[in-house]
Protein backbone atom coordinates (compact mmCIF):
# COMPACT_ATOMS: atom_id res chain seq x y z
CA UNK A 1 0.00 0.00 0.00
CA UNK A 2 1.48 3.73 -0.90
CA UNK A 3 0.91 6.37 0.88
CA UNK A 4 0.03 9.64 -1.05
CA UNK A 5 1.52 13.03 0.65
CA UNK A 6 -2.50 13.34 1.73
CA UNK A 7 -2.93 10.26 3.79
CA UNK A 8 0.11 10.80 5.19
CA UNK A 9 -0.76 14.76 6.03
CA UNK A 10 -3.88 13.29 7.49
CA UNK A 11 -1.99 10.48 9.48
CA UNK A 12 0.07 13.02 11.19
CA UNK A 13 -2.80 15.40 12.02
CA UNK A 14 -4.06 13.08 13.79
CA UNK A 15 -1.25 11.45 15.64
CA UNK A 16 -0.64 15.40 16.74
CA UNK A 17 -4.20 16.06 17.90
CA UNK A 18 -4.79 12.98 19.97
CA UNK A 19 -1.45 13.63 21.72
CA UNK A 20 -2.84 17.35 22.38
CA UNK A 21 -5.62 15.80 23.80
CA UNK A 22 -3.93 13.57 26.13
CA UNK A 23 -1.82 16.30 27.40
CA UNK A 24 -4.75 18.66 28.14
CA UNK A 25 -6.32 15.75 29.89
CA UNK A 26 -3.18 15.25 31.64
CA UNK A 27 -2.46 18.50 32.68
CA UNK A 28 -6.14 19.63 33.54
CA UNK A 29 -8.36 15.98 34.62
CA UNK A 30 -5.44 13.39 35.64
CA UNK A 31 -5.09 14.46 38.83
CA UNK A 32 -8.96 15.36 39.86
CA UNK A 33 -10.30 12.83 42.43
CA UNK A 34 -13.84 13.35 43.65
CA UNK A 35 -14.68 11.64 46.99
CA UNK A 36 -18.50 9.65 46.40
CA UNK A 37 -20.54 8.59 49.31
CA UNK A 38 -21.38 5.09 48.24
CA UNK A 39 -24.90 5.21 50.65
CA UNK A 40 -25.62 8.35 49.05
CA UNK A 41 -24.84 7.89 45.84
CA UNK A 42 -27.33 4.22 45.93
CA UNK A 43 -29.85 6.53 47.63
CA UNK A 44 -30.11 8.92 44.70
CA UNK A 45 -30.12 5.98 42.35
CA UNK A 46 -32.60 3.79 43.54
CA UNK A 47 -34.15 5.36 46.55
CA UNK A 48 -34.48 3.95 49.79
CA UNK A 49 -37.41 2.58 51.81
CA UNK A 50 -36.66 5.21 55.13
CA UNK A 51 -36.21 8.15 52.31
CA UNK A 52 -39.33 7.40 50.86
CA UNK A 53 -41.34 6.79 54.15
CA UNK A 54 -40.29 9.95 55.82
CA UNK A 55 -41.24 11.64 52.60
CA UNK A 56 -44.78 10.04 53.27
CA UNK A 57 -45.21 11.64 56.66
Amino acid sequence: MRLTRFSWEMTLAIIIKFTLFGLVWWLFFAGQKVKVNEETLNNRLFGSATLNEENLK
